[in-house]
């Protein structure tokens, strides 16, 4: 049974929102899970709950912390159980094992036990023998002679052939139980599980993978060709690339860089045209309704997205964002395969891991453009970027190449010339847009929420920002810092001083629609408008 409940917190992190209930059944990855049993079973944790008030949810970061760490437990028992097996194996192996020596002149009676202990038909050597002739007697004395010499020979050279029987049977034994392990040891390599499970995938559904965001759009992982949208690449994928060509995808060299970013819109099983929402349930379903092989004793390096509107959406906690980027840094959230011992960040890989906790080492970085030292990786990597990166034209258009130094002239550039839309993100509560988060981030807090944090010294006026602050500081202190070239004239604020430097230029950008006239300023021209044409703008 699968039910989603809405409860105002949830019981292992405190956070409010809604979340799946404890005591529920859900299926995932072809196993049934009840979140409330999985905190008894491996931290032997009982959730009280209360008749009036049944607050019993769970986040899905949580529920990600509870399956690691219930896999975690399984490989150790697991771990254990081949390792008692391992040392029994040896012990047994040590008990049967049978060192005889045997000299050159034993009779057959006295290698009873020898042949004994090498009996069977694994042990079973062929020995050429031959049937002793009659030699003339007067060539007696010379067979003699000769036999002795060929006895003395082979005991002084090595071993007899007796002794070569027991050697070689005994090297066969320690191969055999050698390779035997050996084999049980290695098992199915977990990178060939993990390829294994996305060719599956692949075959039977209509799901995508995706290599990159480029400087074009999205890129196809089979040719790297680029498309501005996800349902592009999709179309491409499917209509351009066979069933042969999918079934070779191999991504990652390494289980240290398997990582695979799958587009699973409108997901439909090939099989059968049933239609799925989440990937788990595909998977649950290939796994109990076609008998189909799926590994699921590794961790998961699927990361899935799904592209049903203009919104990059998580798919499973619905947070929007602005980049693709973004979303896959926030996706790491619910795919906390490695997990940073600093800052407890979990992420879908260890390479990833693996520059993350770069940024926790202390030393001595010098910036690459500079002579500027940071103890940090982190505060190096940010200072290029806000100093040197943006300060200098390295953003490439995907289309023809031309750089440019901030985002901004970038994505007026491949409107104006390639025809992209510039994306924008919608506030809420007034339908305003705005081109960044944080654009729309600054709007929320200072309009809507009315945040004002930096409060004035001389009266009661406070303020969203500290540059605000600043400026209506001017009204009492009185300081004119800002100073014309041309007429000497003395203001306040640069903002004031550049609407005054445009009557030097004579900037006359608003012009009147009825008569022609234009005026240097805005004031100006909205007082003609109402004045000479009864018109109110």
């Amino acid at each position: 049974m699968e039910t989603s409940v809405n409860h105002s917190m949830c019981r292992c992190c405190a956070s409010e929102g809604a979340f799946k209930d404890v005591k529920s059944t859900y299926h995932w990855m072809g196993e049934e899970e009840i979140y409330a049993d999985m905190l008894r079973e491996c931290f032997d944790i009982n959730l009280n709950t209360s008749e009036d008030c049944d607050e019993s949810g769970i986040c899905e970061v949580c529920i990600t912390q509870l399956r690691n760490a219930i896999n975690f437990k399984k490989q150790v028992l697991h771990t254990e159980e081949h390792y008692k097996k391992l040392v029994q194996n040896k012990a047994l192996f040590r008990t049967n094992i049978v060192k005889i020596e045997a000299n050159a002149d034993d009779d057959s009676e006295g290698n009873v036990s020898a042949d004994d202990a090498f009996s069977g038909a694994e042990f079973d050597v062929p020995i050429k023998t031959e049937e002793e002739e009659q030699k003339p007697k007067k060539r007696a004395a010379t067979t003699k002679t000769m036999t002795t010499r060929s006895k003395k020979a082979k005991t002084e050279s090595g071993e007899t052939s007796t002794k070569r029987k027991v050697s070689n049977a005994k090297a066969t034994v320690e191969k055999r139980v050698s390779n035997s392990q050996t084999s049980a040891k290695k098992g199915i390599p977990e990178l060939y599980k993990h390829r294994s499970n996305i060719r599956l995938i692949l075959q039977c559904s209509n799901a995508t993978p995706i290599r990159c965001r480029g400087g074009i759009g999205y890129a196809c992982s089979f040719c790297g060709d680029e498309y501005p949208e996800p349902a592009n690449l999709k179309k491409h994928t499917i209509e351009e690339h066979d069933d042969i060509t999918i079934s070779k995808f191999t991504p990652g060299k390494y289980l240290a860089d398997f990582y695979v970013k799958l587009d699973i819109t409108n997901l439909i099983c090939k099989i059968c045209n049933e239609k799925f929402n989440l990937l788990e349930q595909f998977i649950d379903h290939l796994i109990n309704k076609h008998d189909k092989k799926y590994f699921n004793d590794i961790k998961n390096h699927i990361m899935a997205f799904k592209f049903d509107d203009n919104l990059l959406k998580c798919i499973y906690c619905s947070q929007n964002f602005h980049k693709f980027k973004n979303l896959q840094q926030h996706m790491n959230l619910h795919c906390r395969n490695y997990i940073c011992e600093v800052c407890d960040a979990g992420f879908i890989n260890k390479k990833i891991l693996n520059c993350h906790s770069e940024a926790h080492k202390i030393g001595t970085f010098k910036c690459d453009l500079c002579p500027k030292v940071f103890d940090t990786h982190r505060k190096k990597t940010g200072h290029e970027k806000s100093v040197h990166v943006y300060a200098s034209f390295t953003l490439k258009c995907g289309y023809c190449n031309e750089k440019f130094n901030s985002y901004r002239k970038k994505d007026i550039h491949m409107y104006e010339k390639h025809g992209v839309q510039i994306k924008t993100l919608k506030c809420s509560a007034c339908e305003k847009t705005f081109e960044s988060r944080n654009a729309l981030t600054i709007h929320t807090k200072r309009d809507h929420l009315m945040e004002r944090k930096h409060c004035c010294t001389e009266c009661d006026m406070k303020f969203y920002g500290r540059r605000e602050l600043d400026q209506h500081m001017v009204k009492h202190t009185g300081a004119k810092d800002f100073k014309c070239d041309v007429c000497h004239k003395e203001y306040g604020r640069k903002k004031t001083l550049r609407e005054h430097m445009k009557i030097h230029n004579d900037d006359r950008r608003f012009k009147c629609e009825h008569c022609g006239q234009a005026f240097v300023q805005k004031c100006s021209w909205r007082s003609h408008m109402r004045s000479k044409h009864n018109e109110v703008v």
